[in-house]
């Protein structure tokens, strides 16, 4: 079954019902980097040790390096954590769509020209 691209990031991430509850509770940090969003665990004694880059494809938290995105089935709390953070992920999808239209050559402006 196939599951619609304007479906909830949740849909399409399926991550399992522990990495959702561990991605609402733990204290994570946001950073929108050119590449993604850097997140930051700091529920941890050393949060620099916990910091991983969720990448943004299609709109969605695509890829993350930690072990458990690795070698888990489902998405990361790194990924589930950006993805239920809705100003957080629109953030991210703005900046990417930016990047986009500066690589084909146009300028991206706040508030485009009247009609």
């Amino acid at each position: 079954m196939s599951i619609s691209p304007s479906a909830h990031p949740l849909e399409r991430l399926e991550p399992t019902q522990r990495t959702l509850r561990r991605a609402q509770y733990e204290a994570f940090e946001f950073e929108l980097v050119a590449q993604g969003v850097l997140v930051r665990n700091a529920s941890h004694a050393n949060p620099e040790d916990h910091e991983y880059l969720v990448t943004i494809e299609d709109g969605l938290p695509h890829s993350c390096p930690c072990p458990a995105d690795e070698h888990h089935q489902g998405a990361c709390k790194h990924r589930v954590a950006v993805a239920i953070r809705t100003s957080v992920l629109e953030a991210a999808r703005n900046a990417q769509r930016i990047r986009e239209l500066e690589a084909c050559g146009l300028q991206a402006t706040a508030n485009p020209p009247a009609p």
